[in-house]
């Protein structure tokens, strides 16, 4: 008895259409993962950088407020610090002759004089105000750097051009001003005919006169990063201020804060 036809079973397999119709699903997560990565990215990248404006600023404010002379390796750093005001102009710009060389400007003079990290504290804690004898005020500076970032990538530390060009750079805007806590009405002598209440006013001014000698105000601005533009730089990115106060003597031949050194108002 001859056997009957053997019959096959069928082998399973995906058909075009369902191997079309997985391409086009992976393509929709493809395209949805390659447009949330940039701002993924992004995240990253401003998050690196807040850190880094966040860590820059607790140390400058140390290093001002503690009067720091010995930190002269600020000056692989900080490329220029500029001081400059409305009624005396040109401006000036110290910049570091080992380093960064900033091109001239108009109205702005050029000194090489950031040879040294007493120097470059000295010159961020140099007075938003200026005073004649009488107590006027004069002139209101400004005073603001060029820094590169002390923390962050090993890679960004290089003293060649190119490593500069790509490293993290902020601009760092310095205020010091003195201490007041007495309002002005309060401290005004003219026309005061009762002699206990000009005893008062007169305690409160001396007073007033010599906490804003050995006390200050320090108010730093970091924003950045920097990205040149032509002879110059653009400055992006969200300013962040820290603030503190200064105790101490601000000894204005060298413009530095001497913690723990008071003296006597004249």
């Amino acid at each position: 008895m001859n056997p009957g036809p053997s019959v096959r079973g069928g082998n399973a397999a995906f058909t075009m259409v369902e191997i079309a119709l997985c391409l086009g699903v992976i393509a929709f997560a493809l395209v949805a993962i390659i447009g949330v990565l940039p701002t993924g990215v992004r995240v990253q990248r401003d998050n690196r950088e807040d850190t880094i404006i966040n860590q820059e600023g607790l140390l400058w404010l140390e290093a001002i407020r503690s009067g720091a002379q010995g930190l002269d390796y600020l000056t692989n750093y900080v490329d220029t610090i500029t001081i400059s005001n409305i009624t005396l102009p040109p401006a000036i710009t110290y910049y570091n002759p080992a380093g960064y060389v900033p091109p001239p400007a108009p109205n702005t003079d050029l000194k090489p004089g950031l040879t040294n990290g007493q120097v470059i504290v000295g010159l961020l804690t140099f007075p938003r105000y200026l005073y004649d004898r009488s107590g006027k005020k004069m002139d209101t500076n400004y005073i603001t750097a060029r820094v590169r970032a002390i923390s962050g990538s090993a890679s960004d530390k290089g003293q060649t051009q190119a490593a500069r060009d790509f490293a993290f750079a902020y601009r760092l805007t310095s205020e010091v001003v003195p201490l007041s806590v007495t309002p002005e009405e309060f401290l005004d002598t003219n026309n005061i005919s009762d002699q206990a209440l000009l005893a008062t006013r007169l305690y409160l001014r001396r007073l007033e006169l010599n906490r804003g000698t050995n006390f200050h105000d320090l108010r730093l601005q970091l924003q950045g990063p920097l990205i040149p533009r032509g002879k110059g730089y653009d400055v992006v990115g969200t300013p962040k201020t820290f603030r503190t106060l200064i105790s101490g003597f601000h000894r204005t031949n060298e413009f530095l804060i001497w913690p723990s050194t008071f003296v006597q108002a004249p």
